[in-house]
Formats: structure tokens, sequence, C-alpha cells
């Protein structure tokens, strides 16, 4: 998801969340069974949208504020919350997963139907592994982690990249899987040459399993295979950007550093200084390569 389609989905999200009371049935992946064995126990996941909580409200009211002035007016918009977003980013709890149990149900605190879906399979889950049945499942808007991206975004915009550390760092302490803020951190990393670095947390993020970096991985496959550039990695660059290519077909950037991998390979050289700072939610086209 590119910045501007996230500010574009945040601005219409009443009309991309589920429905309240909307059931989502819920079967966990058939292996082949043994003859005479009991089927696998069925799920009905009843998901039901909510505001955010009312300790919430203000910061929620922030981050909105923010988004609108961003889709109208870009960084520069954006610049003129960060205040506000800075002061709402210090009433975030020291916990704030992206899935929780609670009394009567689950928890999911995410922005939109394919995230809600991606938590609600992994809500699935465990319940199969507790015996099934129906399963009440609340989702609220994934408040504090939306305030550090947008206030590390603005950083990296600055390149202020101290403070993009700091409020990144801050936002991966409440969900460090959230495939946002790890995106913009590597953003940051790449802007500092910090290629190993970059590496591990792609690497790292990227095979944790996590049921939402499993439903759109393209971003950070892309993020890997630039960063496996670097290093003189090739081939394993390539496969980056292959399976990129899987979850985000015809996507320009993976194919033009598909290009860049060829002409590597057949003696050419890069040109500039390879260092790709503008937010990966930003439109953007590939780095300025030349042979």
């Amino acid at each position: 998801m590119t910045f501007k389609n996230r500010l574009l989905a945040g601005l219409v999200l009443s009309a991309l969340t589920l429905a309240p009371g909307v059931a989502l049935a819920w079967s966990p992946p058939q292996e082949p069974a043994a003859p005479q064995a009991a089927a696998r126990p069925r799920v009905n996941i009843n998901v039901q949208p909510e505001g955010p909580l009312p300790a919430e409200r203000e910061a929620d009211a922030a981050y909105n504020a923010a988004m609108r002035a961003a889709g109208t007016g870009g960084f520069a918009a954006l610049q003129e919350h960060v205040p506000a977003l800075t002061e709402a980013m210090r009433g975030a709890p020291a916990r704030y997963p992206a899935m929780e149990e609670i009394p009567g149900g689950w928890l999911i605190r995410a922005d939109d139907r394919e995230e809600i879906m991606a938590l609600a399979g992994a809500v699935g889950d465990i319940e199969a592994g507790r015996g099934g049945g129906d399963i009440k499942v609340v989702s609220r808007p994934n408040v504090y982690p939306n305030i550090a991206f947008l206030l590390g975004s603005a950083a990296v915009e600055r390149r202020d990249f101290a403070a993009a550390h700091e409020v990144l760092d801050r936002g991966l302490a409440l969900q460090p899987l959230d495939r946002f803020l790890l995106n913009e951190k590597l953003v940051v990393l790449h802007a500092e040459r910090k290629w190993e670095e970059a590496y591990l947390l792609a690497k790292t993020a990227l095979t944790s399993g996590d049921p939402q970096i499993e439903a759109d991985p393209g971003s950070l496959q892309r993020r890997l295979g630039y960063t496996l550039i670097e290093l003189g990695r090739l081939h394993e660059a390539r496969v980056a950007y292959e399976e990129s290519l899987v979850s985000d077909p015809g996507n320009a950037t993976a194919i033009a550093e598909l290009q860049v991998i060829r002409d590597l390979e057949a003696g050419h050289q890069l040109s500039g200084d390879g260092i790709q700072i503008t937010s990966p939610y930003m439109p953007v086209q590939p780095a300025p390569r030349a042979d």
C-alpha cells in the first residue's frame, strides 16, 4: 500500500471496513485426513467494527486531521500537524498489541479490510485449536502505531533521521511487526547506509509468520531486495523482487529493480549514491539508475 493509498483509505475507511455484524466463517486449512478421522472444528467469527475507545478519541482525531491535511497538501501540510501528533503519542500505553483476547472474544486493532481479515484468520486458527464455535471479534482503529507512522514519515521527509528512529522505535515497541512502521524504519536505515541492519530487520519480519505481513509482504520484500543489491547479493535480491511480484503483480519498482540486477550482472555500474529517501508509501518511481 502506498502512502497516497493509505491516505485515501483513511478518508474512506467507513466504506472499506466490514459492516457491523458481518459473519466471517473461518475454517482452518484442511490436511488429508486419515480414514474415519474427525473433521476439524469450524469457527464462525463475527467481526464488529467499532470506533476508538474514549481514551483514544482525541489521539485518533489528531491522526485523522493529519491524514486529511496530508491527503490534500502533502508532506508540507503534514508537518503542520507534527506538534499535535507528538502530543497525542505521549498518551500511548505501554502495551498495544494488534490482536488480543478480551472478555467475551477478541480485539483487533486494524484499519482496513485486508488487515482485519488477516488478523481474524489468526484468531480463527487459535480458536480452532480450542474446539471452534462462535467467536466475537471487535475491530478498532490502530491509533498509536498510525500516529508513530505519520511522525516517522514527517521526520524522514525533513531528513531528521534521529527523530525518525525515536518515534518509529516507539511505535515498534507497541507492535514490533507493524509492516508500515517496519517499512519506514527501513527507509531510515537505507538513508544511513546501514545495509546489514536493514537486512536483519527485513528478513526477520518476513520470516516471522505474522498474519498481516504474510497477507501483504510486497513492500517489505522490495525493501529487502534493495538492501541485498547494496550488499552485492544479487541472486538473493532477484528472489526477493520476484517474490514481491507474486503479491503485487506488475509492480513498477520491482520490475525496474530486476532490470538493475540484470545490468549489474552484465557488468554495468550504478550511478549516484543509491540511497532511497522517499517514503515507501508515496507513489514513487524507482531510484535513478544508469549503466
